[in-house]
């Protein structure tokens, strides 16, 4: 059963807080991103519970702590304490999850890098290819054909050359 007047805000990592103005903000009673049956999660679920008391003592949704708003309100009063118990509990909530973040934005960066450098090594060889062509592959019938020319031309006699007489009686 949901209480009458509520109304959902997201905190900044996620952590939802939905305030109803007559029963008070209901916290998640939830540990998410906590090793289920780790000694940690007991004390994620304390913490919550004892912000969960101290925003539901405020009469209205409290002003996001910082704003103008927050500043307006006089010091020690339920609202502004609601405000920045919200605040703290983003923030730890964003502990909370912060390996499985982490682990998250290293394989992120990791799979950038390896697309960009990806990328590149294809960008390198097409240019290898336009710049080489097909030089060493495909090209042994065309080497062989230059080669029976050179050849060919080194065989035939230059002026200059001294062409030897064939003598009597050698066989030719």
């Amino acid at each position: 059963m949901s209480p009458p007047d509520e109304r959902s805000r997201p905190g900044r990592s996620g952590l939802r807080v939905s305030t109803a103005i007559k029963t008070g903000p209901i916290l998640l009673d939830t540990a998410e991103g906590v090793t289920p049956g780790a000694p940690s999660a007991g004390l994620v679920r304390r913490r919550r519970r004892w912000a969960y008391e101290l925003i539901k003592r405020a009469s209205s949704p409290p002003p996001t702590y910082g704003s103008a708003a927050w500043f307006m309100l006089p010091e020690g009063s339920a609202e502004r304490i609601a405000s920045v118990v919200v605040a703290a509990e983003n923030w730890a909530r964003s502990g909370d999850t912060l390996v499985p973040d982490l682990a998250a934005q290293v394989e992120n960066a990791r799979a950038a890098h390896k697309q960009v450098e990806a990328e590149s090594y294809v960008e390198r060889a097409e240019a290898h290819r336009e710049r080489y062509g097909n030089l060493g592959r495909g090209d042994v019938a065309a080497l062989a054909d230059r080669r029976r020319r050179r050849i060919a031309e080194a065989r035939k006699p230059r002026p200059g050359d001294y062409l030897p007489t064939p003598r009597a009686g050698d066989a030719s």
